[in-house]
């Protein structure tokens, strides 16, 4: 698949294929077996999520 460029006006315009409603009907589980049973997909294991760390929170600077 090429890649395209267009501007912002021509991609309002444009009409994409995502079906909504379906989407909006799945449920969390479902969603998460998808993402689970996804060959491209690279979830954390439990285990490796337990070893996750929590960065450093920093305030907004002023501008």
């Amino acid at each position: 698949m090429a890649i395209i460029k267009i501007t912002g006006e021509e991609a309002l315009k444009r009409k994409g294929t995502t079906d909504w409603d379906t989407l909006d009907a799945l449920t969390d589980e479902q969603i998460a077996d998808a993402a689970k049973n996804d060959p491209d997909s690279d979830l954390p294991s439990d285990e490796a999520l337990k070893n996750f760390k929590r960065g450093p929170v920093k305030k907004p600077t002023e501008k």
